[in-house]
């Protein structure tokens, strides 16, 4: 009698492992980036982060101090500037889901950080035709006015881990209001607040009012 031949099943190959672990490198990859990228910074789009002291300011520099009287205007700069990185930029700053708690330990390190910033700030200013010998003096407080208006995004890139790309934007603001205000200084006609540096200073607060106002929509 003819040997019947028993049918063998067929054998087939699976990639059921590569692909598992082609999902686990790509799952691996997708954490990778979450945790490279950190959570997400940003500030709220509120009409609370206006602000409305730096027109005060500027009002009271222009019409009732005399002889626009730069020293002064700082003194009176830095604790309303406080005031607003307290009750209004830090209370709408968000920073993982969640609105930044004030944290007083990093206040004082950002006011030193605006102060040691001054100094590249004047250099900045000075390479880039900023009078060296005669009026150094003022030079430098126009480099502390910048960096004064600069805290609550100092303050905010210490307490953000140093995430820079975001608070960049109020920088630049200052930095371009007081670049655009350059113009008026070589301008025949003769008058005291065209003198070193005062129409920069009312362009540095004029530009971070607006960095301030809409750099959340930016």
């Amino acid at each position: 009698m003819p040997v019947k031949k028993r049918a063998l099943p067929k054998k087939s190959v699976s990639f059921s492992d590569d692909e598992t672990l082609t999902k686990s490198r790509r799952s691996g990859d997708k954490n990778h980036s979450q945790i490279h990228d950190g959570p997400p910074i940003y500030v709220k789009r509120t009409i609370k982060t206006v602000p409305v002291h730096l027109l005060a300011l500027l009002y009271y520099y222009i019409k009732l101090s005399h002889n626009f009287d730069a020293v002064t205007l700082l003194y009176m700069l830095i604790p309303l500037q406080l005031a607003y990185l307290t009750l209004q930029f830090n209370a709408n700053t968000v920073y993982g889901h969640k609105i930044l708690r004030l944290r007083m330990s990093l206040i004082p390190i950002s006011l030193g950080a605006a102060l040691v910033l001054t100094v590249p700030c004047m250099l900045i200013i000075i390479l880039l035709g900023a009078p060296i010998a005669m009026l150094l003096r003022e030079t430098w407080i126009l480099s502390a006015h910048y960096c004064v208006l600069g805290l609550p995004a100092i303050y905010s890139i210490f307490k953000c881990n140093f995430k820079v790309g975001i608070f960049k934007k109020y920088f630049i603001a200052v930095a371009v209001g007081c670049w655009i205000s350059c113009v008026m200084i070589p301008l025949d006609w003769d008058r005291d607040w065209q003198n070193w540096p005062t129409p920069l200073i009312m362009g540095a607060y004029v530009g971070a009012f607006v960095g301030y106002s809409i750099g959340s929509y930016i």
